[in-house]
This record gives C-alpha cells, structure tokens and sequence, in this order.
C-alpha cells in the first residue's frame, strides 16, 4: 500500500512540475453544456511553481493529505488550524504577514522558515493560494 501511495505521489509531482494536472478537470472547461462554471489550470497560474518550490516540502496542495503542516488547498478564508495564532482567518494581510516572518506572529511556531523577505514572492504565493 505505502509502495502504490508513494508512486501515485511521485506521478503526481512529475506531471505537476510538466505543467500537467493528473486531473483532467483542471485542464479544460466543464463539460456540461451551458455551464458558466470556469476552471482555472492551477499547474500555470502565478505562483504555482513558486508555491511548490518554497511550500511543498512541508505542506500538502491535497485537502486530504497532511504533511508537517496542514494542506494549503483552501487555506484562504479559512480559520488557521494552529492555536495561537492572532488571526480569525486566513486573509491576505494575515497571510502576507505570517509568510514575511511566521515566528514574529507565533515564537514557537513549527513553521522551519525564516520567513519569505520579498513582497512580489509572499503576493505570488497568496495569489496561488486564493485559486487553490
């Protein structure tokens, strides 16, 4: 079981970092006709390949899978699933700031990075985010 999750995972990567979604939706339209539903291809919007090089080592872009920190698929508007944290959701401020420096929000957060210094890198990644 461990084997066929890890090469399910491993193909997911390779296919994101190709530019491919291993689900088809996320490529094309809906295909129920006069659908005004709009799908975006979240492999080529901005701040996806930064999102995954700065975030994936510790967080998961899967709602179900749970890696050293929560899953960042939906994150934005949601309540942050640490305790002790100053925010009652996660907006853009307060992601702009926990990602500028996550120990000068929380001292004892798990979160290993320093922090990411440039405000064109943190406004990618939050614009990623928001679409996730």
């Amino acid at each position: 079981m461990r084997a066929h999750v890890t090469a399910l995972l491993c193909t997911s990567f390779l296919m994101a970092s190709c530019g491919q979604s291993d689900s088809p939706a996320e490529n094309r339209g809906s295909d129920v006709p006069g659908s005004s539903t709009v799908t975006i291809d979240l492999s080529s919007a901005e701040g996806s390949a930064l999102t995954r090089k700065k975030c994936i080592n510790c967080h998961s872009l899967d709602r179900n899978i749970r890696k050293f920190g929560p899953s960042l698929k939906g994150i934005m508007g949601k309540k942050p699933s640490v305790s002790g944290l100053p925010y009652e959701r996660w907006t853009e401020a307060a992601m702009d700031e926990w990602l500028k420096n996550p120990r000068a929000v929380k001292k004892n957060t798990r979160m290993s990075i320093p922090g990411i210094s440039s405000p064109e890198e943190r406004r990618q990644i939050i614009s990623f985010l928001k679409h996730l």
